[in-house]
């Protein structure tokens, strides 16, 4: 097909899944998810260093940024034809990995330069290092936030030898398993008293929180034409139910005394699913200087947000002591969040970088 009819094929409004599979396999990007993912690193902030707003509403519903940022790479990692999710599976783990071992290295040399400093001591044990490689537990102070891209690699390992083993159709099943799993290991856990080799809870891992995830990324890529045709009013709704789900979760469970967890909240998903339709529902829209710099560089600037934004929060926090101990409670994550998209903007040029991300 030659590019008159596509750009003919593709111009106005998306309404069928045809077009929408042109549109992504020519190589054109929603602009709207890179907007949304740089929201949502404004939302892990809020989960992971609380925000200023008083109420503690802000950061009580947060935690629907992680399973979005989950949602999103399943539903382009994982479309209809087999032997494209297969490339993307083998690439997105290779990317991943490099991404995972200059984490490790630096979040390392950090803990090891913190520990220096304060007389304090780094311990390896079997249980922590069953907790890291397993559970996907960050053993040490700084840097927690690795769980999330070992998950990652982790659930693609297993996605990738479902498709070699031709098990991929199964994965409905194993969607609707892990998702029930992640619940009753999560936020019922306190409910049914869940206990397995003394752990109460089982946090978000590759299991709890990855793969249910990225496969319901793959469903909703299924599902193309009907998120196509809802309305945005619709998905906006949705996302509201679904924070008031969260909010009332949280509230009764604690109230009861069966609040173990607070990772994980089935509003949380109901809000993931929401934000992630929204976007996705529109993916064209009128192009911009700044549209196209985000779309563009989306990659690297949420890749590089990522890997600093919780270091910077510490460092920030070792440097100024206790003197300002109210500044860095209510505004470090905010200034951690700043100081490291002013890092990402000014290597976004940076040649390997970009090769990387591209």
């Amino acid at each position: 097909m030659n590019e008159d009819v596509i750009e003919q094929e593709l111009e106005g409004e998306i309404k069928t899944k045809d077009q929408l599979e042109l549109f992504y396999s020519q190589g054109y990007r929603n602009s709207r998810v890179a907007y949304l993912r740089l929201i949502l690193m404004v939302f892990v902030c809020f989960w992971n260093f609380g925000s200023p707003e008083p109420t503690g509403i802000l950061s009580a519903i947060s935690g629907f940024a992680i399973p979005c940022f989950y949602i999103l790479s399943g539903y382009f990692i994982l479309p209809a034809d087999k032997g494209k999710r297969i490339e993307k599976t083998k690439r997105k783990i290779k990317r991943s990995f490099l991404c995972f071992a200059f984490m490790l290295v630096l979040y390392i040399l950090i803990n090891v330069i913190v520990c220096v400093i304060n007389n304090l001591k780094i311990s390896v044990s079997p249980r922590i290092l069953f907790n890291f490689l397993v559970l996907d537990l960050w053993p040490y102070y700084i840097g927690s936030n690795i769980w999330f891209i070992e998950a990652m690699i982790c659930a693609y390992i297993v996605i990738f030898v479902a498709e070699k083993l031709n098990l991929m159709r199964y994965y409905k099943a194993v969607l609707i398993i892990t998702l029930i799993f992640m619940l009753l290991s999560g936020e019922f856990a306190g409910i049914i008293h869940f206990n397995i080799l003394g752990y109460p809870y089982i946090p978000g891992n590759w299991l709890t929180r990855a793969l249910p995830y990225i496969l319901l990324g793959k469903f909703l890529r299924e599902k193309e034409e009907l998120i196509l045709k809802t309305a945005a009013w619709k998905y906006i709704a949705i996302w509201i139910v679904g924070a008031g789900m969260a909010i009332a979760e949280l509230y009764l469970l604690g109230r009861s005394g069966y609040l173990v967890y607070e990772g994980h909240m089935l509003g949380y998903g109901i809000m993931a699913v929401a934000a992630c339709g929204l976007v996705l529902s529109k993916p064209v829209g009128r192009e911009t200087p700044t549209t196209a710099f985000i779309t563009h560089f989306d990659p690297v600037l949420s890749g590089v947000i990522y890997m600093l934004m919780d270091p910077l929060f510490y460092i920030i926090g070792l440097f100024l002591g206790g003197d300002y101990i109210g500044f860095i409670y209510y505004f470090g994550g905010l200034t951690a969040l700043a100081v490291s998209i002013m890092i990402a903007c000014m290597i976004k040029n940076f040649k390997p970088l970009k090769a990387f991300y591209s």
